[in-house]
């Protein structure tokens, strides 16, 4: 069940909002888990026991990690629970893209193949495997304590809005408030305010780019060319973005508006002006585990060049590995973990010297680059797509006709993730907060917006969210 799906609009979120109020506050969080794992099932029934059962022998290593007084006891817990939910995400993700890999090599030598092996994976299991992970470390780093029962547990992993593609959420951060939370109106309309405006992102934004980005990428190399692959790249780049944080605009208010105050993860990340910044503003929850749960730990800024340099281009190749069991996300990884030891080496220094805008354009275009590698299907089509976009493809292929619909969608897309350098941006939003009605106005658009978006669910065929592949 997704949350731009019908059922979940007009059916899902009215009953699980209208029931949720009227229930009394201990029944709350019990009823928000019987929620959710009804709110899992819907779509991946088949692994609902794996995930339940999973959940309930972490919170016992937790609790084991916590009583423990012997030193090498706890580690040989963490291990044991850390490399449990390794081999969950292990066999259900990558066993089928190591195989394929190991084939090919075994082919190279002439020896016998292993035979192929095919496994679904569930929707959102990267996310629950990071946060189970992140539970049992500050457990054991004293960060944060148990769970003081395992309904606060299965809450903290299994809450619907950030279930199944985040934001990750530690559990010490949201302690609190799974034991206490206060519910109010003004939560209430923040929150629906801000997963309509996540809906409208998600719908009339990426989903219209969508309608370019899938049949450019389907080109193949003698039907690319120049055009057709720049036009391609700069949707995907706004679509990925519209959808994922759409997702998390929705995921943060659908929360908001039970009480709870989920972290940002997304603050403009394309007006970035380095590699560095732009992982700052992106996907934050992801970049700030990788920092605090690897790259610290593997000696962080506190070792040599040679071994900083190391460890950032092995968070980076993990990144894109937990991206996706594909050769493009690993290569994307490494694409970034290059330009942020070159913005370590020189580029940071070297940029205090230039304009704004410059560092900010040159940025953009090397993250759009990265894209297209990370959008492409294989490395066979990252390569004929690279040279497309820089012409050296002989063919200058059929132009991809755009309509009225995905031009405004460019345009807008492109307005509203450089808003803050366009001139008058500020002083506009500074008159905007300083109006008396700026809640009412708000919802107001929100509304106009769902109406939009409703229209649009209506006319069109159903369309997933771009991160429930990863």
């Amino acid at each position: 069940m997704l949350f731009n799906s019908p059922l979940f609009l007009f059916c899902f979120a009215p009953i699980l909002f209208l029931t949720y109020f009227l229930l009394p506050r201990p029944l709350r969080n019990p009823f928000l888990v019987l929620s959710s794992v009804a709110f899992y099932a819907w779509g991946e029934p088949q692994f609902v026991g794996v995930v339940l059962l999973s959940t309930v022998l972490d919170w016992l290593i937790g609790n084991a990690i916590f009583r423990s007084h012997g030193e090498k006891v706890k580690i040989y817990l963490l291990w044991l629970g850390i490399l449990g939910n390794l081999g969950i995400l292990f066999y259900f993700k990558y066993v089928g893209f190591f195989v394929d890999s190991l084939n090919v090599a075994l082919t190279s030598f002439h020896l016998n193949n292993i035979p192929a092996m095919t496994i679904a994976l569930p929707i959102g299991i990267s996310f629950i495997v990071f946060e189970k992970i992140t539970y049992l470390v500050d457990i054991y780093k004293r960060i944060g304590k148990p769970a003081h029962s395992i309904v606060s547990y299965f809450l903290y992993i299994l809450l619907f809005p950030k279930l199944l593609a985040g934001p990750i959420v530690k559990y010490h951060d949201i302690a609190d408030q799974l034991g206490m939370r206060a519910l109010s109106a003004e939560d209430f309309v923040d929150g629906l305010r801000r997963f309509l405006i996540g809906l409208a992102k998600k719908v009339l934004i990426a989903d219209t780019l969508q309608e370019v980005v899938d049949p450019i990428f389907k080109l193949s190399s003698g039907e690319l060319g120049f055009y057709n692959a720049w036009v391609g790249l700069i949707c995907f780049t706004l679509q990925i973005y519209f959808d994922f944080s759409g997702y998390s605009d929705m995921a943060i208010g659908l929360a908001r508006m039970m009480g709870f105050r989920l972290l940002e993860n997304f603050n403009m990340p394309y007006i970035s002006e380095s590699f560095t910044e732009f992982w700052r503003r992106w996907h934050i929850s992801l970049s700030t585990w990788i920092r605090e749960y690897l790259y610290i730990p593997l000696g962080g800024n506190r070792v040599s060049s040679v071994r900083m340099y190391t460890n950032l281009l092995l968070c980076f190749f993990l990144c894109g590995l937990w991206h996706g069991a594909s050769w493009t996300f690993v290569i994307w990884g490494l694409y970034h973990g290059l330009f942020l030891i070159f913005d370590k080496i020189f580029w940071l220094d070297f940029q205090k010297c230039l304009p704004r805008f410059f560092n900010n354009l040159v940025t953009f275009l090397f993250i759009m680059i990265g894209w297209g590698v990370f959008r492409a299907e294989s490395l066979t089509q990252a390569s004929y797509y690279l040279s497309a976009l820089f012409g050296l493809s002989s063919s200058e292929g059929t132009l991809i006709y755009l309509n009225g619909n995905i031009e405004v969608s460019i345009i807008v897309g492109l307005a509203i993730c450089f808003r803050s350098v366009i001139p008058g941006f500020e002083q506009a939003l500074a008159l905007y907060n300083r109006t008396p009605w700026k809640q009412e106005y708000g919802l107001a658009i929100a509304l106009v917006l769902l109406l939009a978006s409703i229209a649009k669910i209506a006319m069109t065929s159903f369309t997933p969210f771009l991160y429930f592949r990863f």
